[in-house]
């Protein structure tokens, strides 16, 4: 094809969840697919009435007909609404991309074969939070399983999560991996630390820290099986021998409440600060000076950007974190100032003793974390640049159009 790919993009989640991991890693894979010469719109569902239908973020068109679901009984009307806005306006696009194989992707697949578009999409989440593992244990999942075998591309972001969907049953010859990269941009200073604060305080004075105050930060979901919970335990003993510890939970949850008062119990809740939600992080990692990685969830953004914004990172040793971190540590480079894990603080499992001997740690010696955290940011950034993984959409984009129109016939295939 010789024109621009219109692309219409579906997300559970976009802006304005900045807090939410899919809806970071959405709006950036949007900014930055729409730059590279995609005529990509977004489509999301509405969270509030008071929201508008239609919007326009970064030169981003987003449509928002149908109200979110807020359970699984109303699961199925939000995909009608769905399958309906399609049916309207799905002919005015070459291909429907979907963020996750759920149902949305099971709306968009079934609307496209009457339309005669195109569908990409895209395996979503690491570990128990995989749509492999959703599939597993929610009700109606199997049928989005289902449907996403018909997709004309599905994409795998890693060689694990390839091997599930082959063992899933998913053809071969349509999956293609494209890794999920690493951004770059202006190496972060001091000055830009400060201003950062400077910026947040003046947005909520819980968020106040001065350049002496070390800051961890956690966007861990407040929820009862989040990895936040060792944190909240580990917080009392922490901010005891560091006195001007200040903690950062952001997002929220079903058991925020519970954590709330549990730290106000403990008399810690002038160190601790929880915000809520946020339609852009990167301040508030700009300003931390530690990240907290617990569990297996934000693997697709908010990790990433912990690398990118130089943070000294504490993680629980999981192989889906070795994996966005470069790889499991048998399979470790001859060198190991060419390791990514070497620039890491691992944890051996998600305990408030763990997660305080970590954070411990690494607050004990600041400036050596400091300097692993900037060799870590540049080996990621050299070895999976985000320009990559964004010309390999645009490429799988093109092949999946030509090959709608006979002009090729291979999409891909992994092994």
């Amino acid at each position: 094809m010789n024109g621009r790919p219109r692309v219409l993009f579906i997300a559970r989640h976009f802006w304005p969840h900045g807090s939410i991991d899919s809806a970071g890693f959405a709006y950036r894979l949007a900014k930055s697919l729409r730059r590279d010469g995609i005529e990509l719109e977004v489509l999301t569902p509405r969270f509030a009435s008071s929201w508008t239908d239609r919007l326009v973020v970064n030169e981003i068109p987003i449509h928002r007909p149908a109200v979110a679901p807020r359970s699984d009984w109303s699961m199925g009307r939000y995909t009608r609404h769905l399958m309906g806005w399609l049916r309207h306006h799905g002919k005015d696009f070459d291909v429907l991309m979907v963020d996750a194989i759920r149902e949305e992707s099971t709306a968009a697949i079934e609307t496209a074969r009457s339309l005669g578009c195109s569908t990409l999409v895209r395996c979503s989440g690491w570990g128990w939070n995989s749509d492999t593992q959703w599939w597993e244990h929610h009700r109606g999942a199997s049928r989005c399983a289902a449907y996403g075998k018909l997709a004309d591309a599905i994409v795998a972001k890693s060689p694990q999560c390839a091997r599930s969907l082959i063992a899933s049953g998913y053809p071969n010859d349509r999956i293609v991996r494209i890794d999920d990269g690493f951004s770059t941009g202006a190496t972060p200073t001091s000055v830009m630390k400060r201003a950062a604060r400077d910026s947040l305080a003046l947005a909520n004075h819980d968020l106040k820290a001065e350049d002496e105050v070390p800051v961890v930060l956690c966007t861990s979901a407040m929820t009862r099986d989040g990895g936040i919970q060792s944190l909240v335990e580990a917080a009392l003993p922490l901010v005891t021998r560091h006195p001007k510890l200040r903690i950062w939970l952001i997002g929220d949850g079903s058991y925020r409440d519970w954590i709330y008062q549990q730290l106000r119990s403990d008399g810690i809740r002038a160190s601790i600060a929880m915000p809520g939600s946020f339609s852009d992080c990167e301040d508030l990692f700009m300003a931390a000076d530690v990240f907290l990685q617990p569990d297996e969830s934000g693997l697709d953004y908010f990790l990433r950007l912990a690398v990118e914004k130089e943070l000294p990172i504490v993680t629980v040793d999981q192989p889906s974190i070795r994996n966005v971190l470069g790889g499991c540590s048998a399979q470790r480079d001859s060198h190991p100032q060419d390791d990514p894990a070497e620039f890491v603080t691992w944890i051996s499992g998600a305990t408030a003793k763990m997660v305080r001997q970590g954070i411990g740690h690494v607050l004990d010696d600041l400036p050596t974390a400091r300097q692993n955290a900037g060799q870590l940011r540049k080996l990621m950034v050299r070895k999976h640049p985000h320009a990559d993984t964004v010309q390999a959409y645009h490429d799988l984009v093109r092949r999946i159009i030509n090959r709608s129109s006979g002009k090729s016939l291979s999409i891909g295939a992994v092994s």
